[in-house]
């Protein structure tokens, strides 16, 4: 796990703790990685299936990134499974959140094991490590939202034109929510899906007013 050698001390632990060491390996020695992976894969006796419950840990979201990023499909369903059975996934209305307990009756969601899943939530084929292989190229933001009481669960450029999906803690059709555009060109905008939507073109980008209700908004591109 870690060898310090100006006092000549190796850290040992299992090689099912190489299931995260691999996560931050993957990128960068592919190769190298996946032999890693294997080999923890088999300390943690995950062959056929995965015996739950499983213990609190950051490996196996970390591990659900790699099944994905991999294409491992077998070892991705099985972890689904796994982490569905024994992590307790759940939506707090009040607070608009989605987190795993994690079997850890604590009153707030562990910080990094929650991180690791939902980076595995986010995650696809050959996502994590094209992530780390180049540079982010510049692209359009949505900022400014008015979370946690509405949240983007869908925010998509198609064709050089924009999808949002408002979905609301408590939907008010009185009430409006409001968020930004930002670093999109061209900068005048048609938009449809929601009634009483308006955009408005400021100097810090599109300005967007929509009544607090749930809904889908496209956004296309206009001339000036």
């Amino acid at each position: 796990m870690y060898y310090d050698p100006l006092v000549d001390v190796q850290h040992r632990l299992p090689a099912a703790m190489a299931l995260t060491t691999s996560f931050y390996a993957g990128p960068q020695v592919p190769e190298d990685a996946q032999r890693l992976f294997e080999a923890a894969r088999v300390s943690a006796g995950w062959g056929a299936g995965i015996a739950t419950p499983l213990r609190a840990n950051r490996g196996t979201g970390s591990s659900l990134v790699l099944a994905r990023d991999w294409g491992l499909t077998d070892l991705e369903a099985a972890l689904v499974d796994a982490i569905e059975a024994s992590y307790e996934p759940s939506w707090d209305a009040d607070s608009g959140e989605f987190t795993w307990g994690m079997g850890l009756d604590e009153e707030h969601p562990r910080g990094q094991f929650n991180a690791f899943l939902a980076a595995a939530e986010a995650s696809g084929a050959g996502m994590w490590t094209g992530l780390s292989a180049a540079p982010l190229e510049a692209c359009p933001q949505v900022v400014d939202v008015d979370f946690p009481d509405v949240a983007l669960t869908r925010a998509e450029w198609i064709d050089g034109a924009l999808y949002i999906r408002l979905t609301p803690r408590h939907e008010d059709p009185n009430a409006r929510t409001s968020f930004r555009i930002v670093g999109a060109e061209p900068r005048q905008w048609e938009v449809s899906g929601i009634d009483g939507c308006t955009v408005d073109l400021t100097t810090a980008g599109v300005h967007v007013r929509a009544p607090r209700i749930a809904g889908e908004l496209a956004f296309t591109p206009s001339s000036y």
